[in-house]
């Protein structure tokens, strides 16, 4: 099973990365992160997804939450992680159209993919 490891990235003043999606998905929000290789833990995949996606140096934390999901018939698992980022570095956005740091209150307010919007009805966030 092929395993997406998400990342919740906090800046110093507490607000979350989203980014919006292009290609399949394209225009709906998600957390950050990408597909997991070989002998990677969590937090390894999640820091070199992120660099190699937009350039962020983060500090990865605990799993916050692991599920199980099917996206166009692939049974995936997912992995969402904590972390935090390195300074106010200027993102550079390789395969989003867009990123947004969004205090916590205000993300119900955007359009997530699938297994981002399950996330948030089983993991509210703070």
């Amino acid at each position: 099973m092929l395993v997406v490891v998400a990342g919740v990235i906090r800046n110093q003043q507490g607000h979350i990365l989203i980014c919006r999606r292009r290609g399949q998905l394209e225009g709906l929000w998600e957390f950050p992160g990408g597909k997991r290789e070989a002998g990677e833990s969590f937090a390894t995949c999640l820091a070199r997804e992120i660099m190699e996606e937009l350039e962020l140096p983060i500090t990865p934390g605990d799993t916050l939450y692991e599920m199980d999901f099917t996206v166009n018939a692939m049974p995936l698992h997912f992995a969402f992680v904590q972390a935090a980022a390195q300074g106010e570095t200027p993102l550079a956005l390789h395969v989003h159209s867009a990123a947004q740091w969004v205090p916590a209150a205000e993300l119900v307010s955007f359009p997530f993919c699938p297994a981002d919007a399950a996330f948030l009805n089983q993991y509210p966030i703070e």
